[in-house]
């Protein structure tokens, strides 16, 4: 069993590659990884109630991403969020999605050393 970091930094303008960072994680777990995602940048922003779960936002060729959201959810794969760059978008505390909880870059890091990672 592997332990795999999973750091997404983008947002609604690549929904590819943010559906890649989810679905990569669903992947781990589902083979009994221990997995973590960190939203930082652009992709804090699936961390506020009510954006993961928006039909609209789809990768080309790929699962939708709500569903890829919903079953990392499922699954209680821990979501980390870059506070700083939550706060920058507006989302506070109180506005996260079941799961997740604000970090920061030293979290990050220590993260980043212990694990494999994986950036999207």
């Amino acid at each position: 069993m592997a332990e795999l970091l999973v750091l997404c930094t983008c947002g609604l303008d690549d929904p590819n590659r943010a559906s890649l960072a989810f679905l990569t994680a669903k992947a781990a777990k589902e083979n009994k990884d221990t997995v973590t995602i960190f939203l930082a940048n652009d992709a804090a922003i699936f961390a506020k109630q009510g954006i993961a779960q928006q039909e609209t936002i789809q990768g080309v060729g790929l699962a939708a991403f709500s569903d890829a959201f919903e079953i990392c959810q499922i699954l209680k794969i821990p979501i980390l969020v870059c506070k700083p760059c939550a706060e920058a978008r507006g989302i506070k505390e109180e506005d996260l999605v079941e799961g997740a909880k604000f970090s920061g870059v030293y979290d990050l890091a220590k993260l980043a050393v212990r694990m494999n990672t994986v950036s999207f």
